[in-house]
């Protein structure tokens, strides 16, 4: 037989209060209820707890050595009830991001989140936004911040952070660009970076053909080689902001792309306790 909460109630109060019409008013029922309750108790651990003596009640040794493990008992199982409540957050929160994000805008939100929810377990991946999207429909992860706006039937989506493209190059002027790009190499950030997509439409909206595209994912590399005038990029503006090896290069900002804002997305009829902080979270900042 199973050890039951109720009947761990009663034999505390019983414990507490020192006799059955006592343990019977703190537990609003009625004394033989707790006998009762009590007996089975007994049966189900198959050892006697209390002495019944007329005169007053007293625990047997089994049952004053039962009493500490009933209250640790009760206790746990509030813990339990307690487990998912706001103030007392616990899981796992699998986020999947840009670099770009984790390198600028996702950093205050993630360490007010881990400060406020400590009990939560936080995993961070890094990657472009095709695969991450596709990581959040299979289930490997809970939320992604990718490329936006994103419009699909099984997932909600909110702005996280504005963003725009700019081109860089080695060029003094977007008129010496245009008549040097088809010597130039189109360098991108891996073949599943977005970036390279509305950059490949704008370069064919104004007539123009790179030599040659390489996919590089380190922009310090990137970069070097734009040094050398081999070639020249696409990058997010706040990365441009934050990053000293563009000093010496001319930054063309692409205001006629489809927008790469930065959006948050998570699946729309899953979202769990954990999820619904972060979003919060989000939203305070």
């Amino acid at each position: 037989m199973q050890l039951k909460l109720p009947q761990l109630k009663i034999f505390c109060a019983l414990v507490e209060t020192g006799s059955i019409v006592q343990a019977a008013k703190k537990m609003h029922c009625v004394p033989s209820n707790i006998s009762t309750r009590i007996r089975e108790l007994e049966e189900s651990m198959a050892v006697s707890l209390v002495n019944r003596d007329k005169q007053r009640l007293t625990l047997t040794p089994e049952g004053r050595a039962f009493y500490p493990q009933a209250q640790k008992l009760l206790q746990q199982s509030e813990e339990c009830l307690n487990f998912f409540k706001p103030e007392s957050l616990h899981g796992h929160l699998r986020l999947g991001a840009l670099d770009v994000a984790i390198n600028d805008h996702l950093q205050e939100v993630m360490v007010s989140f881990m400060q406020s929810h400590r009990d939560v377990t936080v995993s961070l991946s890094c990657h472009s936004s095709l695969p991450l999207m596709d990581r959040l429909l299979a289930g490997e992860v809970d939320m992604v911040l990718v490329d936006g706006p994103v419009d699909h039937p099984v997932l909600e989506s909110q702005l996280f952070a504005p963003e725009s493209l700019s081109v860089v190059t080695h060029c003094p002027s977007m008129d010496e660009f245009a008549a040097q790009v088809a010597e130039l190499t189109l360098y991108t950030f891996g073949e599943h970076c977005f970036y390279h997509v509305l950059i490949e439409d704008w370069l064919s909206s104004q007539a123009l053909q790179a030599r040659q595209r390489c996919d590089i994912e380190s922009y310090p590399m990137i970069l070097a080689a734009i040094h050398q005038q081999l070639g020249f990029t696409v990058m997010p503006q706040s990365f441009i902001e934050k990053t000293p090896q563009v000093a010496g290069l001319y930054c063309y900002p692409l205001t006629e792309v489809s927008s790469c804002d930065i959006y948050l997305v998570w699946r729309r009829y899953t979202t769990s306790p954990v999820e619904k902080a972060f979003l919060a979270m989000n939203a305070s900042l």
